[in-house]
């Protein structure tokens, strides 16, 4: 391949780590946080040097770059010799403010992907930072292994939970095929315009609608156990007011609220299981929004 050639493969893979960049960034399976940025930017450039060649071709076939023969769809597992070097070509010859401007639409439009793709984790955090909340030990926190944020027990809990059942269904897998299909969806080089704009924001805003219910239906067991609690704390106070309901409440309901959890924690995983399929579903429609 000429050096013009290989000079748009390496356009092709920066454009296509930009878009993985931030999904690795805020997924906590996938790294998250706490793992090193040096890593994290590494992984992103192998996922998307493995999707090199397909990138390129796309490239080429579906933006203002001269049209390389395109590849032909079900009929043949990798791009033909002379698409992706017409592909490479053509994105060798993009220019610096063309790159630059590319490169910033990749950020955000991986930045789209990535809030959809972990608001099923940030759900589970919030049902357990609720349950603590309700149950007095919102000023107990502890660092989250996956995040360099701190958060309540109950919060790092759920998250950990969530995550092993991420991996129990294989969700990295499934996740990873579903950004490398985003780059058909929305070539790496093709226009993003105002019908794919809006789509892709109604389903961000669905998904934080959605994070907010998953996290109240995820907290429901403790909410209702603590509410019970605090109804009879309260049925006690009115029959015997010298019994010191406060701080017998305090203490009953933290080992209420830490029993239910425990109890619950096969019907919890379930919950995730199930759970974890509709935000396949909507990750799915998110990729699919870019299309406009």
């Amino acid at each position: 391949m000429p050096p013009s050639g290989l000079l748009g493969i390496v356009v092709a893979t920066a454009l296509g780590a930009a878009r993985l960049l931030p999904v690795l960034w805020l997924v906590a399976p996938l790294g998250g946080p706490r793992l090193p940025a040096t890593v994290r930017v590494g992984f992103a450039l192998v996922l998307a040097l493995v999707a090199a060649p397909v990138l390129v071709v796309e490239s080429g076939t579906h933006t203002g770059f001269p049209n390389p023969p395109a590849m032909i769809r079900g009929e043949q597992s990798s791009p033909a010799p002379h698409a992706l070097a017409a592909g490479a070509g053509a994105l060798a010859d993009v220019s610096v403010l063309r790159f630059t401007l590319l490169l910033a639409r990749e950020v955000v439009v991986g930045l789209c992907l990535g809030l959809v793709a972990s608001a099923a984790f940030r759900a589970a955090e919030v049902a357990g930072r609720l349950g603590d909340t309700l149950r007095g030990a919102n000023v107990a926190e502890i660092l989250v292994p996956t995040a360099e944020e701190r958060a309540s027990p109950l919060g790092v809990l759920y998250l950990l939970l969530a995550t092993v059942v991420f991996f129990q269904i294989g969700g990295v897998p499934r996740l990873v095929d579903a950004l490398l299909s985003s780059y058909r969806t929305l070539p790496i080089g093709g226009g993003l315009g105002e019908p794919a704009t809006r789509h892709v924001a109604l389903v961000v805003m669905a998904a934080s609608a959605k994070l907010i219910a998953s996290g109240l239906a995820l907290a429901a067991p403790v909410v209702v156990a603590i509410w019970l609690t605090d109804l009879a704390l309260g049925l006690i106070a009115r029959a015997a007011p010298s019994v010191p309901v406060y701080f017998l409440g305090l203490p009953l309901k933290g080992l209420l609220a830490v029993g239910v959890v425990l109890l619950g924690l096969g019907l919890l995983q379930n919950a995730f299981a199930g759970g974890f399929l509709s935000w396949f579903r909507m990750f799915a429609q998110a990729v699919a929004a870019l299309r406009g």
